[in-house]
């Protein structure tokens, strides 16, 4: 659990800059890429224009910016060539077409006009840092030597910081963003580059060295590095941190850190230490329900143990629900003084619960509707498939696909995170052209998928042609062309039994995104799902020190097999944390977590939602996706327009 929401150094949080490529790719190279690479990138019939293609872009509709962009490209030469084709490929990396920009780059070279030499070596740096190559974002970024642009600098400091971190040197990281300090004058901004060296320093670890040459002779920066040290080696322990870090803000009572910065993660670390004394787990420990109860427990048990003995820890007492039923388990942690209930699992043991629940605090480990005026104050908390539908729905949206299809099994989970794309989809202004359901217990799923790519109108007008003329007609059907994205709702076995069969049905070159039930963690190889986009949660795909040291300490107490509970093992390890948060919250509004299942939030009805990371499967492995923001910067913007 991160003790402070990190302000995110990554250039893929911001809007994306402007990307460049060598003058050496000729006309004849730049068709051959786009005949023999991307389809994405087949140029537009209409005469491009630069005004065209940031009205596109402003829309979201990255793909169609590419495309105007390397016509754009096509049509002129030199240096204005070089700058549209980057514009181009930074339209690929927004659209999430990570392979199409990369192809870019690679016939770019590293020829760069000295006008289009700092943008060319922004973008390099944001696709390097994408890809874990810190060492090729920094070259990149150390050929500009300098730039009268402050905004520019500011931006490239902020890249070599990061890939600084990255290389574990956290000194050279703190002192590229003191000197972005200098550059920064709103207090807005200044007070966020603060928070970038912190959240630095949060992943630096043991690559900390508060006493060195350079910090015995720079002061702002040995008060950095100290106050990063004192948080690596008390991290298992919130007492001694807040303790630590106190004492470190009466030290330095002058240093940049001392005010708001520390004061924000003081208030946080007091709220994780506010635990009740007494909190109950009600979880099926037996029955069908067992393995996710258990992986809960541990979860839930590996925070409490991890807390440290200098917080006062509340005594836990654990209840099996499945053995006598959850009201019995109710009372019998009522009986024992518990104020505190984490759990039931099962949405009916909620409702039985909540229904005799009176002056207690219940966090409930799933969503139900409740109809209850007791005296009970309920919060939801669950691995819901349907924030994860919702997700995909904002990212492809975000991405401009607004025409979805969809395949689900025709059960509840399906028809649930069915709706729930449809409704957020149409919300963001698009539709769901057509859906169908399949048998759980389906192999071939030929005819659904015919059905919703409309291949069957292909197939009767071919027949119909046939009968007219008296002849067998050679014929390739053609699916429909409205389509942006299709929308899967699969477990990983269904999933390779699917993915194929799209690609046999003419719908491989459509993006697929799926819930995180596409992908099974522990899975030695998933290559039949390459291609496949899905949300999920941090500790599996994007984990800080914290959650790092819990995998090593899950796999090394419960064997590699444990990774298959590893989403209810983060479950449990949050709920922990939150019996302290939300009993301290002064209001539902104020919950912002930055927790192992994702960014947790809390909405007026008490449930927590959760912002997730994403990923696409790639040699059958996840690969994390950068954010994708909604539009090119204000500053590229403007040097398109000049063109």
């Amino acid at each position: 659990m991160n003790i402070f929401k990190p302000v995110r150094s990554r250039f893929a949080k911001r809007a994306r800059m402007q990307i460049p490529v060598s003058a050496a790719v000729g006309l004849a190279m730049l068709v051959a890429f786009v005949a023999t690479g991307c389809t994405s990138m087949q140029p537009s019939d209409t005469q491009p224009t630069a005004s065209t293609a940031r009205k596109m872009a402003a829309e979201g509709d990255h793909v169609s910016a590419s495309r105007e962009y390397l016509n754009l490209a096509v049509n002129s030469k030199g240096d204005q060539r070089q700058r549209y084709l980057i514009f181009a490929m930074g339209e690929l990396y927004l659209a999430n077409d990570l392979d199409g920009a990369e192809r870019i780059m690679n016939q770019i070279g590293t020829d760069i006009a000295d006008s289009n030499l700092e943008v060319w070596a922004e973008i390099t740096a944001v696709f390097q840092l994408a890809r874990n190559e810190p060492e090729a974002a920094l070259a990149a970024l150390n050929r500009v030597k300098s730039t009268a642009n402050k905004v520019t600098a500011s931006r490239i400091l902020t890249l070599r910081s990061d890939a600084l971190f990255q290389l574990d040197k956290p000194e050279a990281a703190v002192m590229n963003l003191l000197k972005r300090e200098g550059l920064l004058t709103s207090n807005e901004a200044i007070e966020g580059n603060r928070r970038l060296i912190w959240s630095g320093l949060q992943t630096a670890g043991p690559a900390i060295n508060p006493d060195t040459e350079q910090t015995r002779q720079d002061p702002v920066l040995a008060g950095w590095m100290q106050l990063g040290y004192l948080a690596y080696i008390n991290r298992s322990s919130i007492g001694k941190l807040r303790e630590s870090l106190s004492e470190w803000q009466q030290r330095y009572p002058g240093h940049p850190a001392s005010g708001k910065l520390l004061d924000d993660v003081l208030a946080n670390l007091g709220a994780l230490s506010n635990y009740p004394d007494r909190v109950a787990l009600l979880l099926p420990l037996s029955g069908p329900q067992q393995a996710i109860g258990e992986a809960i427990r541990d979860g839930f048990m590996a925070a409490h143990y991890d807390l440290g003995a200098e917080t006062a820890r509340p005594e836990v007492f654990v209840y099996d629900t499945a053995r006598n039923g959850a009201a019995a388990a109710f009372q019998n942690a009522i009986l024992n003084g518990t104020g505190f209930v984490v759990g039931p699992l099962l949405k009916d043991e909620i409702a039985e619960v909540a229904a005799i629940a009176d002056g207690v605090t219940l966090l409930a480990l799933n969503y139900v509707t409740l109809e209850t005026e007791s005296n009970v104050d309920i919060y939801q908390f669950a691995l819901s498939p349907e924030d994860e539908a919702r997700a995909v729905a904002d990212r492809a949206a975000d991405e401009g696909m607004l025409n979805a299809v969809a395949l689900v099994p025709d059960n509840n989970w399906g028809e649930r995170v069915l709706d729930a794309f449809r409704e957020r989809l149409q919300q963001r202004g698009g539709a769901l052209l057509s859906a169908r359901a399949y048998p759980t217990d389906a192999a071939d799923f030929s005819q659904p998928i015919r059905e919703i790519l409309l291949l069957n109108e292909s197939y009767a007008r071919r027949d119909r042609l046939a009968a007219n003329i008296g002849k067998t007609v050679e014929f390739e059907p053609r699916r429909r062309q409205d389509v942006d994205l299709v929308f899967l709702g699969a477990n990983p076995t269904v999933a390779k039994l699917l993915k194929p069969q799209l690609r046999f049905h003419y719908a491989g070159g459509l993006p697929t995104f799926a819930t995180s039930a596409i992908f099974q963690p522990g899975s030695a190889n998933a290559a039949d799902l390459n291609g496949i986009m899905f949300p999920d949660i941090p500790w599996l795909l994007d984990p800080d020190q914290t959650a790092q040291e819990s995998q090593r300490t899950l796999e090394r107490y419960w064997g590699a097999t444990a990774k298959r509970g590893a989403r209810f093992y983060a479950m449990g390890y949050d709920a922990y944390y939150l019996t302290a948060i939300l009993q301290g919250a002064p209001s539902r509004s104020a919950v912002l977590i930055e927790g192992m299942t994702g960014t947790l939030t809390l909405d007026k009805d008490g449930q927590l939602h959760r912002g997730l990371k994403w990923a696409r499967i790639d040699r059958g492995q996840p690969r994390v996706l950068p954010d994708i923001p909604s539009s090119l910067s204000q500053e590229a913007e403007i040097v398109v327009s000049q063109q």
